[in-house]
């Protein structure tokens, strides 16, 4: 009865890691047909290609929401580590951007911004695919929960400005060489354009400066000294921060709009790839956030 027992146990675990590991192929595979589908739509608008981008981006947004409870579940607790981190940030993208397009009904921005979800899922995949359970930060305290969380919603604003400011310039060259045709016909204004970059960037920026001061305080706390001013992925995030705070200075004080703005801000979501995950995969230290 025992051997029964162990055996059915066993099953169970094996089964529950498939399914695991097909909803978390499911997700990615609807995600990249979702993006194909942006790609299509963009290149030549069709109704067809509407519907399978729309119903792409739900239907993986939806299976991306219950791989993330299956996590949690799994390990207890919302994991925070750098096992996780990157759905949760992808799951983040692709909520904003589900919104841009509900209160816009411009799918424009999908063809930059879907394969953003793409490849951050990408790096979940290459760290939870066939693992054998979910690592858990070991760390605990509301501001810790909060830096990470800062930061979160920080890169997402970050890589929405980034997008904006790439079609900006994509836009920009066109009407610049007096020949509107593609970009001209399919991207919003350069005004709107301008708006999103702007407005994405200083919400990201408040949110780097909240998430940087809620860590240093935890540091602080829990491990007796500002130890993550010590960390190697927090000096691309401090460039960052100069980076961006020198973007709203220029665009208040220095009247910089336009295409100065949209370097700036695709300048310091570099620096933001560099800080996390990059960063935080190849150097040791609290930003494993394994065990």
């Amino acid at each position: 009865m025992r051997i029964f027992l162990f055996v059915m146990s066993v099953w169970m675990i094996e089964e529950k890691a498939m399914i695991f590991d097909i909803l978390l192929i499911a997700t990615g595979g609807a995600y990249i047909v979702s993006a194909l589908g942006y790609a299509l739509h963009f290149h030549q608008p069709r109704a067809h290609w509407r519907d399978l981008c729309t119903w792409g981006i739900w239907g993986a947004w939806c299976m991306h929401t219950v791989l993330l409870v299956v996590i949690t579940i799994s390990a207890g607790e919302v994991p925070l580590t750098s096992q996780v981190l990157p759905s949760l940030c992808a799951w983040l993208v692709a909520v904003v951007y589900i919104y841009l397009e509900v209160s816009t009904r411009d799918r424009s921005l999908g063809v930059l911004i879907v394969p953003i979800v793409v490849v951050l899922h990408v790096l979940t995949l290459t760290k939870l695919l066939g693992t054998e359970g979910i690592q858990v930060s070991g760390y605990s305290g509301g501001w810790f929960e909060l830096h990470v969380l800062a930061y979160g919603l920080a890169y997402t604003a970050f890589a929405i400005s980034c997008v904006g400011g790439v079609m900006y310039l994509m836009l920009l060259s066109e009407i610049q060489a007096k020949h509107l045709g593609f970009f001209y016909s399919r991207l919003p204004s350069l005004e709107v354009l301008n708006q999103i970059t702007n407005r994405a960037a200083t919400f990201g920026f408040v949110f780097l400066t909240g998430g940087t001061i809620a860590s240093s305080v935890w540091a602080f706390q829990h491990l007796s000294q500002f130890s993550i001013w010590r960390e190697p992925v927090f000096f691309p995030v401090l460039i960052a921060w100069v980076i961006y705070a020198g973007n709203l200075v220029a665009r208040w004080w220095g009247g910089w709009q336009g295409k100065r703005a949209a370097f700036l801000s695709i300048m310091g979501f570099v620096f933001v790839i560099l800080a996390f995950p990059v960063m935080g995969v190849l150097f040791s230290g609290p930003h494993n956030l394994g065990p």
